[in-house]
């Protein structure tokens, strides 16, 4: 039936999310609240225009607009505050604070206009109604801050029943519970679905920044990688190395394109195994690998380029006999000069006989 079958996805899912660590989880997060935050921005901009527009069961319940009218428009102070902040901060975290912020202060305005109902009656719906706002504002949020919330909705409550003097206490709280637990779950199960769409959009990321022969990655990776010209993330040294396959030409002329391309995928998947897990090794265009090496000075990954140099020269395992020549610089926080500096070792390698490693 498809109901287990649905289940058992949610079982694998929720198995995967417990194999996150935290920076994964943050990135996932992260993620979850670009995706939904649009929509959650919205939806709290109508909740608030809503929200004004109950003066008129104000005024069906007191006979007059007067007494509510400040609470009713005192939502104006914090959602003109959620938009300013909004467009200021960019961290997941704050962006989901002010979310919470404009959803509780929207229930602290209904609290407040409660106050002066002559008829406290219809509280229950209202508080009920609220729900909507919370489940719409855990879109962007992480389960534990869904809980927070909830828990601090039902204190806002009890806490105001001391002055607002619910008729009904008890079945405020008898409805509100179960629809608190309802938005929990379904934000739990949410975070579940949310996370197939992640997988998904991984894979379809990695796919366009991994070249399909040698699955290292391919030019495009440089757009995630560097801005305004200048490698990310970059502490200590990092050299760079640019790889050529010697007289490829003639491999593909002599033995086959088929030849060429599984020539082209043991240098690739070589350089992936002989690399650290942070360097980058990408397939820069035809027969040329460009080796982004972290924490690595020019003299480190000179021997390094060496050692593999060597190791090509007289593996038995190549498709066919094959040699490289490798051009060396160091990164000197300019990605285009570096990448010409390296070009021009390269150039130099090839250029004075082939099958060696050069430094510029």
């Amino acid at each position: 039936m498809k109901l287990f079958s649905n289940a058992r996805t949610i079982i694998d899912l929720y198995k995967d999310y417990r194999t996150m660590n935290k920076d994964d989880l943050e990135d996932f997060y992260a993620s979850k609240c670009d995706y939904y935050q649009n929509y959650v921005g919205i939806s709290l901009f109508v909740g608030v225009i809503i929200s004004i527009t109950y003066i008129f069961s104000d005024y069906l319940l007191n006979g007059d607009f007067v007494r509510t009218l400040l609470p009713r428009f005192s939502i104006l102070i914090p959602a003109l505050l959620f938009f300013v902040a909004t467009r200021i901060v960019k961290t997941r975290v704050a962006i989901v604070f002010m979310d919470y912020f404009l959803a509780h202060s929207m229930v602290i305005a209904t609290i407040w206009a409660i106050y002066h109902l002559d008829i406290k009656t219809h509280a229950s719906e209202g508080f009920v109604i609220m729900n909507l706002i919370f489940l719409t504002v855990g879109f962007s949020a992480r389960n534990r801050e869904v809980i927070f919330s909830t828990i601090l909705f039902w204190l806002e409550i009890i806490i105001s029943n001391s002055f607002n003097h619910y008729e009904n206490l008890d079945v405020i709280m008898v409805l509100e519970i179960p629809c608190g637990i309802a938005v929990i779950g379904s934000h739990a199960l949410l975070m579940l679905i949310y996370l197939d769409h992640y997988r998904m959009q991984q894979k379809l990321e990695l796919a366009m920044i991994t070249d399909p022969l040698t699955q290292v990655y391919n030019r495009h990776l440089l757009e995630k990688i560097i801005t305004q010209n200048a490698l990310k993330d970059v502490a200590g040294p990092v050299a760079i190395a640019m790889m050529d396959i010697d007289y490829f030409k003639q491999v593909n002329d002599e033995y086959g394109h088929y030849t060429g391309d599984l020539t082209l995928l043991y240098i690739g998947q070589k350089l992936s195994k002989g690399t650290h897990v942070n360097d980058y090794v990408i397939r820069y265009g035809g027969e040329e690998f460009v080796i982004i090496l972290k924490n690595c000075d020019v003299n480190n990954a000179c021997a390094r380029m060496e050692q593999f140099r060597q190791e090509i020269e007289s593996a038995t395992d190549t498709p066919v006999p094959i040699t490289v020549s490798v051009g060396v610089s160091r990164y000197n926080g300019d990605f285009s000069k570096s990448i010409q500096n390296v070009d021009n070792a390269l150039y130099k390698a090839k250029n004075t006989g082939r099958n060696k490693v050069v430094v510029v």
